[in-house]
């Protein structure tokens, strides 16, 4: 949520500063630190996709499920976080699909999370189940029957942070 805080943050004060000026905001030109300077139209057009953010929200689910099931509390609780983080990254770059987005986050997310809080596996396990479902679900309503996950069968790679 910080992130697109803050580039809506910089984008209003470019739109402010800019104002007065004859360029629309399409035109208007970013220094980055690469020494490349970039316009808000192109800036708006590399925005990840949903595929480019469902991939890291599947790789943070991963992780939720090995984590709770290893007891490490904190560290579900972190990735669903930066899952839900993630997901409100994509509600504003793809806007279409922000309401099926946002009412994922409030019936299945925020469940997820309070059974994380309460270090209830069993709670845990059978509303990741109901999560996991209404994810498939929801790829088979939007025209991607194809896409379907399922819970590797060993915890990821995480460096430096101990799943078991």
């Amino acid at each position: 949520m910080k992130k697109n805080f803050l580039l809506l943050l910089l984008l209003g004060l470019i739109s402010t500063s800019c104002s007065d000026n004859s360029q629309t905001n399409s035109q208007i030109v970013v220094p980055t630190k690469h020494n490349k300077d970039l316009t808000l139209s192109q800036i708006a057009e590399i925005q990840a996709g949903l595929g480019t953010i469902m991939v890291e929200f599947g790789h943070r689910f991963h992780i939720v499920y090995y984590a709770a099931q290893a007891k490490n509390w904190d560290l579900a609780h972190y990735e669903l976080h930066e899952l839900i983080e993630a997901q409100e990254i994509a509600e504003t770059t793809r806007p279409k699909y922000a309401k099926q987005l946002k009412e994922f986050e409030e019936k299945y997310l925020e469940p997820l999370n309070k059974a994380i809080e309460s270090k209830n596996w069993d709670d845990f396990s059978e509303k990741y189940s109901q999560t996991t479902k209404r994810c498939n679900a929801c790829h088979a309503e939007t025209g991607h029957p194809y896409i379907q996950y399922k819970l590797p069968k060993s915890p990821p790679l995480v460096p430096s942070m101990e799943l078991k």
